[in-house]
């Protein structure tokens, strides 16, 4: 009765109370005495609080920067000492080591994936396809005369059609396609369902494509991926004049530098993503 004369004086406990599960909120408070229930409530309090002030800030570009991605705070991190919500801590880091074995084991499922899918793309069936430059320009073979095939030619290949230099610096193609092959599912591909880095993006204070560029056909498509469909606009993007270029540089440094932390030190990821102006990754890697 005490308990619930407590959790009652307790304001906005009814609505904390709804962004958890019931089951997991009832068997977290049950085994908590009275002061580490108010302490509990008093931390959720916080968190709705530092909610709700993210939501008021959401439509205003200028604050919205660094809302995914940002560096978790005391009050909405997660609770290394709280074996209630220990999700990374406690055993999950034993000691900092080279080269865990754990790094072997899921090598050999990225091994066996890698395989299934070379598997798959030798099924495919090239057919010819024709990609236009951003002047307007069609090109449908290399210079040495070789015919573009979907599932073969990459927008690397293209670039070097134009100049090496070209496909040298550049990082990242902006590809629109008028319409893929018949044998390429986006689905089956990963390419059908959210776009989270373009949500990473947008959250950390990088502007997203122009309105008039969102179409579900044009992408951001890497420069040895074979292209998968003729091209109506194809954009070569260099890190140095363009942000898609910079976001993807740094994306691809965060998981550099992810790999490195667990290579060097068997730290735990938690979250690293490309910021405006460069990356971070944060790590748990003990309490030394």
């Amino acid at each position: 009765e005490e308990a619930d004369k407590t959790n009652s004086n307790q304001p906005h406990c009814g609505n904390i109370a709804t962004m958890a599960t019931e089951e997991s909120t009832t068997a977290a408070m049950s085994n908590l005495s009275i002061e580490d229930k108010q302490a509990e409530i008093a931390l959720l309090e916080e968190k709705l609080r530092n909610l709700k002030e993210d939501v008021a800030q959401s439509g205003d570009k200028e604050n919205k920067a660094g809302l995914q991605g940002r560096r978790a705070k005391a009050s909405t991190g997660p609770r290394m000492d709280d074996s209630t919500t220990n999700l990374i801590g406690g055993e999950s880091f034993l000691k900092r080591e080279v080269n865990p074995a754990w790094i072997k084991v899921r090598a050999d499922i990225y091994d066996d994936v890698k395989k299934r899918r070379d598997e798959e793309l030798s099924k495919k069936i090239p057919v010819d396809i024709e990609v236009t430059l951003p002047d307007g320009k069609v090109l449908s073979e290399d210079k040495e005369g070789n015919k573009y095939q979907a599932w073969h030619t990459t927008p690397f290949d293209v670039a070097c059609t134009i100049s090496r230099g070209l496909a040298d610096n550049t990082a990242v193609a902006r590809v629109t396609y008028t319409a893929y092959v018949p044998d390429y599912d986006p689905e089956e591909d990963g390419m059908g369902g959210v776009d989270t880095l373009a949500e990473s993006m947008a959250d950390g204070g990088i502007d997203a494509a122009k309105e008039d560029d969102k179409s579900k056909m044009t992408v951001l498509w890497d420069m040895t991926r074979p292209l998968v469909g003729s091209v109506s606009k194809m954009e070569f993007l260099k890190f140095e004049d363009d942000q898609d270029a910079r976001t993807v540089f740094w994306h691809s440094s965060a998981h550099i530098m992810g790999e490195a932390l667990e290579r060097l030190y068997g730290s735990r990821l938690t979250i690293g993503p490309p910021l405006a102006g460069g990356v971070f990754f944060d790590s748990y890697m003990g309490d030394a």
